[in-house]
């Protein structure tokens, strides 16, 4: 009996395979999309029609919003996919409830210090009323959540979409009226409505509130243990923001988060199409040491190439499409250009097969605590901040701590599947982005002559390194077609 580790030839019966997972991976790629999309559109939305400082107001409502959800994140939604019965879905309603009111009331107690945290105390009102929207989001019906067990991703995705573009337009009408902050307040809150009536109306199940004992005490065993993932997340995606709020005001805010919504940010989607595959082809092999070692590097030299591609676009890019898409006052300095593409080229690697493979060996506490090294970066930055007080000098701790994190990611996934090759596998990871980081930081300037050479550059280390992995595995080319058929 032969295994998927086999490499067999594509036959008949893999094509109704490969179209089911195509239309189950276009149907999971909706929801982040719409996301990003929206979020994307909306930040140009608010930079063009809102003052600087009133833009930096709404990001920072934005960035104490998603450090709040994070931080309380219990996983309910894998808890009732795991636990597939209507106990656990009604218990998981009443947790929902009671976590987003208990966030609720303590974003609105601390309004006041979190709006003098920013330098916007005058607006501590506006952080109060958006404290609120936790508790809209606390009665969204889970059961649209449950039934991605049989892989059913169709409601959630057509009440995510939904969610995203009625936010954005009344993101966009608000602004147009208002010329504030308080526009996405409105947004947020009009999204989320529209969220939680549809989960209600899509959901095949009716909606209840109840909780016993035992099924209690099942969704915190399982919950509480993620709340320390959700620490993890909460400091690398928010609370570098928070630090620069607090440092640097509300104006400097808003640029950081533009400059990272253009480089780093985008890596988050792609992590949300790419990792579901990436994830079911590593489940799917045996448990067999060589077999595991194949399909890891098979997948490494896959998310390499991705990266490199990734770099190049970021390198050549950056510096000019940030003003061009928000506007003149929003630039990205040569060292800020640099730093911005080594974070994302490590998190994108970091966040790929190492931790696909750590989850898939089921070893969730190192991967969440691993993930709290990236805190160390934030330390770094702070002590940057004080000797050079700039944005910079965040970007600079960030670096580091990714790279940090990602060596560490890398050589304990080695170490559980072939020893000696770490340092092997780190160089082909990184090697293609380094080059052109280095190339850049040579010559920073943003003529047509510099940027031909550096598209030069790129586009002969991204030819090296697709010939390498053809080399160095001759079935790399049907990693495409596994990732599709993999179960």
């Amino acid at each position: 009996m032969t295994t998927p580790d086999h490499h067999e030839p594509t036959t008949e019966t893999d094509v109704p395979r490969l179209r089911v997972w195509a239309g189950r991976f276009l149907i999971v790629s909706l929801a982040p999309t719409a996301t990003f999309g929206s979020r994307f559109v909306g930040n140009i939305i608010m930079s063009r029609m809102l003052a600087p400082y009133e833009f930096g107001t709404a990001i920072a409502i934005t960035v104490v919003l998603g450090l709040g959800g994070l931080v309380t994140d219990m996983a309910l939604d894998r808890f009732v996919i795991i636990n597939n019965s209507m106990r656990a879905l009604s218990t998981a309603h009443m947790l929902s409830i009671v976590i987003n009111v208990t966030l609720a009331l303590a974003l609105f107690a601390a309004a006041p210090a979190i709006a003098a945290m920013f330098g916007v105390a005058n607006f501590a009102t506006s952080f109060a009323l958006a404290a609120g929207l936790s508790v809209v989001a606390g009665f969204a019906h889970l059961g649209i959540k449950q039934i991605q067990r049989n892989y059913e991703y169709g409601p959630d995705a057509v009440a995510q979409v939904a969610m995203q573009l009625a936010s954005l337009a009344a993101l966009f009408l608000a602004a147009t009226i208002l010329r504030n902050h308080r526009a996405i307040i409105f947004g947020t809150t009009v999204g989320l409505v529209v969220y939680v009536i549809l989960s209600h109306v899509l959901a095949r199940m009716p909606y209840r509130i109840s909780w016993d004992k035992p099924t209690l005490h099942q969704a915190l065993s399982f919950g509480l243990p993620l709340t320390l993932n959700g620490i993890a997340l909460a400091i690398m995606y928010q609370l570098d923001r928070v630090l620069v709020g607090y440092w640097f005001g509300v104006k400097e805010l808003a640029t950081y988060t533009l400059i990272f919504s253009l480089s780093v940010v985008p890596t988050n989607l792609l992590i949300s199409i790419f990792f579901g595959p990436t994830f079911s082809y590593l489940l799917s092999g045996s448990q067999d040491a060589s077999d595991r070692s194949k399909r890891y590097r098979l997948l490494l030299g896959f998310y390499s190439i991705l990266t490199s591609l990734y770099a190049f676009w970021i390198v050549l890019t950056l510096d000019i499409i940030t003003p061009l898409i928000f506007g003149r006052s929003f630039t990205v300095s040569p060292l800020a250009h640099v730093l911005l593409t080594l974070i994302a080229c490590l998190r994108f690697q970091r966040a790929g097969v190492p931790t696909a493979f750590l989850l898939a060996s089921r070893r969730t506490k190192q991967l969440a605590f691993l993930n709290l090294l990236s805190g160390f970066g934030l330390i770094i930055a702070f002590g940057c901040i004080i000797f050079w007080p700039r944005l910079e000098s965040m970007l600079i701790g960030i670096a580091i701590g990714e790279f940090l994190s990602f060596t560490i990611f890398f050589a304990l996934s080695e170490e559980a599947i072939r020893r000696g090759m770490v340092v092997v596998d780190l160089t082909i990871a990184i090697v293609v982005p380094a080059v052109m980081v280095v190339a850049l930081a040579w010559n920073p300037v943003s003529t047509w002559q510099a940027r031909g050479i550096l598209f030069i550059i790129g586009l002969v280390a991204i030819s090296a390194q697709l010939t390498f992995e053809f080399r160095r595995n001759k079935k790399f080319g049907e990693l495409l077609f596994k990732l599709g058929f993999s179960r």
